[in-house]
Parts: structure tokens; C-alpha cells; sequence
């Protein structure tokens, strides 16, 4: 005590003791490798997104949410269960961190947050970042509407930064770390 590294703690993958990074890439500590999140339920929100639920209104404040996922899309809200799963927006990557991962695995500079296509995914070092193989895609802490967040997907052969519905179970997120 304290641990070491390459002293105690010999493993090839542990480059930062104490930061609680699972992998690190341009500067953006990912907490762990992406994740499939349970969905939020909410208890009455209404067309715009507001609510006057104690629990929503707690939650919303907690994870800093703005919006509540209008019924009209359902009761799964699977971007708000990412918030939760990570502790709040704030520990979500942003645009400009799922830019960097995108750059990374598809061996690259100068990808932006608009569609790009002519790429070629990395696996090897996808794997590296615990990303399954291409086609998937990625939520950010970044709410769009009552019904929609933002997230980047990765392709085989493109990538790019959209909005998807909240209540969409095929969206992984990753989470960040200090």
C-alpha cells in the first residue's frame, strides 16, 4: 500500500491508478466499456415534457434532465436510465468526446460532429474500448427534446452525430470517468 503500478498491479491495461478509467482515448476516461441501460419510467409527463411529480421532478434535478419522456413515446425512456446508469449528464460523453472515440477507432483526425462516410472501423482497437463490432451506437448527455438525445453511431463504414427517440433499446452508453 499504496499500489504501484508494475509494481503490485502488473497488468498491461491499468495506465492511470486512481482515476477510474477503464480506457482512456484523446483525453476522454471512459469508466467502463458501453452498456446496454435500464430503462427510466416516468410517473406523468405530460405532451411538452413537464411534470409536476414530486419523484419526477426529484429525479429530473438529480440527474440534470430537463425534460420528462412524453407518453405519447412510451413509458421506456432508455436515455434517461443511461443518465442515471452513469450519475447524471455531467458523467456522459458529450459531442465532442464520442467525436474522439470515433476519430480513434476509425484511425482518423479530422471527423466532426456531421456525417462522414468512406471509413474503415478498427477492430482491434474497438475492442480495446470494449465496443462491440460496428454498427452501433452511442448515447450522449446531450437531451434534444422530451422524446430525443443525441448520440453518435459507428459503422462499419461511416459515422455521425444525430438524435435518436429516448426510447430506443438498442443505444449503448459508456460512461465517464474522473
Amino acid at each position: 500500500s499504496p499500489n504501484k503500478s508494475s509494481k503490485d498491479l502488473r497488468s498491461i491495461n491499468v495506465t492511470k491508478l486512481g482515476k477510474g478509467c477503464f480506457a482512456e482515448v484523446n483525453g476522454v476516461c471512459l469508466a467502463s466499456a458501453p452498456q446496454v441501460p435500464t430503462p427510466h419510467k416516468w410517473n406523468a409527463c405530460d405532451a411538452s415534457g413537464n411534470t409536476t411529480d414530486a419523484d419526477d421532478l426529484a429525479f429530473m434535478s438529480k440527474y440534470g434532465i430537463s425534460k420528462c419522456m412524453t407518453s405519447d413515446y412510451g413509458t421506456d425512456d432508455y436515455w434517461a436510465g443511461a443518465v442515471e446508469l452513469c450519475g447524471g449528464t455531467s458523467k456522459m460523453a458529450k459531442e465532442s468526446d464520442l467525436t474522439k472515440i470515433a476519430n480513434y477507432v476509425y484511425n482518423r483526425t479530422d471527423i466532426s460532429a456531421d456525417y462522414i462516410d468512406g471509413l474503415t472501423f478498427d477492430p482491434t482497437k474497438a475492442t480495446e474500448l470494449g465496443l462491440p463490432s460496428p454498427n452501433l451506437v452511442l448515447w450522449s448527455g446531450e437531451e434534444y427534446s422530451e422524446y430525443r438525445a443525441n448520440y453518435r453511431a459507428f459503422n462499419s463504414d461511416h459515422t455521425a452525430w444525430n438524435n435518436y427517440n429516448r426510447n430506443n433499446s438498442d443505444v449503448l452508453v459508456v460512461c465517464l470517468g474522473d
